[in-house]
């Protein structure tokens, strides 16, 4: 295993990575903790292995087109960045691949799910203003969720403190937005509110983006042991894309658009309402449960290449749920956690042709009609110890269940039906330790089972509904952490394996094989002096294809399509006064092939410069980004080839190049 390509390159903030082993309200808890920014209180539930956190200080400084870019600074994370318009960044860890292949991680606003049916993370509901912190995990062992839970989990937690921000933005590509949030807290109620709107003509021709947010939460202390909240949240994200590119069309001038995606683009809603309940039954047991609505819309006009036609792409998802979490604190050492959670979706899932090549729908070339609905319910026991101030472990068992009904139509309105496989129920078993070796360094193990599993039309079937098995993916973590003056160090060896793993073609499954994964995590810190800091991450991936399936042996022993084999981060920040706070950093990934057969070249690697400064005056912070200093060219690479009638694989690569070098100035001010 080489671990040698860590480059002298990568990302810089103004932070602090505190490595903690004791947080959890000044309790005897152990954690294993990398903390982006500064906190005064973060708890991993009791998770052993690579756990993030980020605050609000490395946050609200961004101004970015979408969410996802804020994981640019955890360590592990790579992103797939189309810039196609609606259909923008996807976040990827753990060697999966973000461009469809296997959606594997969790994402959860306020504790509430914010996947869409196929896995994809919706994160546009918000801006940075209105996020007070963001936590991830990477490993098996978390037992809280089921679906898409099978590399780790991300958690965005929305602000309720008493404060009243307003930050104006101006910047490249003709960029203009405003953010604002306002919130009180009082003994009885508490309530916040954000708003936000980014309007922008973007690097490439025809990607003209225009976001609206705005949120309302609404805490009341009901008594001393219970309170009830309310959140609500409305976002509308309309987007122009510019289409694929050859490579040389790209390399040549990357900020055109393609000639055919002249009508490339559309618009995407989100509406969540929500309610949380916690209550303390009594001085060991404590009930949390929150319910929620929501629905993801979006309706998208593509064409991929000019030998294609325009095609108009609609998804409504409505999504009911609930989250039911009971606490048992049996004594000091001994806790006992039971989780239930609920959810329905109904999906509407179409794609159409168009009337000549324009965003007209053409109701007679139908290519989806599907209207189908996807139920889970799923359930964990998870025991807690904690016999003495160096050892902290649990175990836990979960088991999930999945059930449906499938609709498709054709354009004559003809009607077929299909049953959902009996997958029967998921047993998933995680273990989770901590051993603190000396009053500064720890030792973490943790290992589980999560699974993959089909959605849409691939989980449903019109003949033997036991004739597919649910995908188990089994997974191990080592590591250590340490705590010497003012350097702290993370490093682990993680390991996932997976048996009948499927991959998504532009929607349709194909079955891979047998695979693993491994990789090394590093994470480091030094408090050079109270104005200074470096720090440095550092991931090496391995993917391997171990027994390919039946109709692809032509992979085996090769590495799965679109995962870096590395990404890095490397940076400093510096209080150069009182008033002037100045950061740079550097992020990278190496490259990878675009394909299972591992044919033809590999793309995917950069190197990226980004700094910025914020100057606080009497009244207001002035806010300088500047993004990508250096200009380098980079791109996301899609291949649509395949095998010829020689047997032999041929690629067909599209390209989306990313931004280039880019500047934001900002006022921001508190009232």
């Amino acid at each position: 295993m080489k671990i040698s390509r860590l480059p002298l390159s990568l990302s810089t903030i103004s932070i602090a990575l505190c490595a903690q082993f004791a947080v959890a309200n000044q309790d005897k808890s152990l954690e294993s903790i990398v903390v982006i920014g500064k906190s005064s209180s973060v708890s991993s539930s009791n998770l052993a292995g690579s756990f993030d956190y980020m605050g609000r200080e490395e946050i609200s400084y961004q101004h970015i087109d979408d969410l996802k870019e804020l994981f640019t600074k955890v360590p592990g994370v790579y992103l797939s960045r189309f810039n196609q318009g609606i259909v923008n960044t996807i976040l990827s860890i753990r060697g999966f691949a973000g461009d469809g292949a296997s959606p594997h991680a969790k994402l959860l606003i306020d504790g509430i799910p914010a996947n869409m049916h196929a896995g994809y993370g919706e994160l546009d509901q918000l801006f940075p203003i209105a996020i007070d912190h963001i936590e991830m995990f990477r490993a098996t062992s978390d037992p809280r969720y089921g679906l898409f839970n099978i590399a780790g989990n991300y958690q965005v937690k929305s602000r309720s403190d008493s404060s009243a921000d307003l930050e104006l933005t101006l910047g490249s590509f003709n960029t203009r937005e405003i953010q604002g949030y306002f919130g009180q807290e009082g003994d009885t109620l508490s309530h916040s509110y954000s708003l936000g709107y980014r309007k922008n003509e973007g690097y490439r021709d025809h990607t003209d983006i225009t976001k609206k947010a705005i949120s309302g939460r609404w805490d009341w202390q009901l008594n001393s042991d219970s309170t009830l909240g309310a959140i609500a949240r409305y976002s509308r994200y309309e987007g122009s894309a510019p289409g694929y590119l050859s490579e040389q069309e790209a390399r040549d001038n990357p900020t055109m658009s393609a000639d055919y995606a002249s009508q490339d683009g559309g618009i995407k809603e989100n509406h969540h309402i929500s309610l949380h309940y916690d209550t303390a039954i009594n001085n060991q047991v404590d009930w949390a449960i929150k319910v929620y609505s929501q629905n993801f819309q979006r309706n998208r006009w593509v064409r991929f290449s000019a030998h294609s036609d325009i095609q108009n792409r609609f998804d409504d998802q409505d999504m009911l749920g609930a989250i039911s979490t009971l606490t048992w604190q049996i004594d000091p050492n001994w806790a006992l956690l039971w989780g239930v959670d609920l959810q329905n979706e109904e999906i509407i899932e179409q794609r159409f042709g168009t009337v000549g090549q324009t965003r007209e729908r053409d109701d007679q070339v139908v290519k989806r009609n599907r209207q189908f609905s996807y139920d889970t319910k799923g359930s964990y026991l998870q025991l807690q110890h904690q016999p003495n101030d160096k050892l902290n472990w649990n175990v836990a068992l979960r088991v999930d269940d999945l059930s449906g009904d499938y609709s498709e139509f054709a354009a004559d309105g003809t009607r077929s039906d299909r049953e959902m496989y009996d997958f029967g129920l998921v047993f998933q078993p995680k273990l989770n330790v901590i051993y603190a070796l000396t009053d500064n360094t720890a030792v973490f193990f943790n290992t589980g089972r999560s699974f993959q599993h089909p959605t849409g039309k691939a989980a449903f079937t019109s003949g033997d509904i036991n004739a597919r098995e649910m995908t188990h993916n089994d997974g191990a973590e080592i590591g250590s952490q340490w705590s010497v003056d003012a350097v702290e160090l993370r490093a682990s060896y993680w390991v996932q394996k997976a048996k009948n793993e499927f991959v998504l073609i532009d929607g349709e499954q194909k079955n891979v094989g047998e695979t693993t994964r491994n990789g090394i995590d590093l994470a480091g810190n030094w408090q050079v002096s109270n104005a200074f800091t470096v720090w440095a991450n550092y991931s090496y991936i391995d993917t391997e294809i171990v027994t390919p399936s039946d109709t692809a042996n032509v992979t085996k022993g090769n590495q799965l399509r679109s995962i870096p084999d590395f990404t890095a981060s490397l940076g400093a920040s510096f209080d150069a006064t009182e008033k002037l706070v100045l950061r740079v950093h550097l992020d990278a990934q190496g490259d990878y092939y675009v394909n299972e057969e591992n044919a033809g070249k590999k793309y995917g690697d950069y190197t990226l410069l980004n700094a910025s400064a914020d100057y606080h005056l009497d009244w207001a912070t002035i806010k300088l980004q500047l993004n990508n200093l250096t200009d380098e060219y980079y791109e996301y690479v899609y291949d649509f080839g395949g095998v010829d009638s020689n047997g032999v694989y041929q690629t067909d690569t599209v390209h989306s190049p990313g931004d280039g070098r880019n500047a934001s100035l900002s006022l921001s001010m508190s009232f």
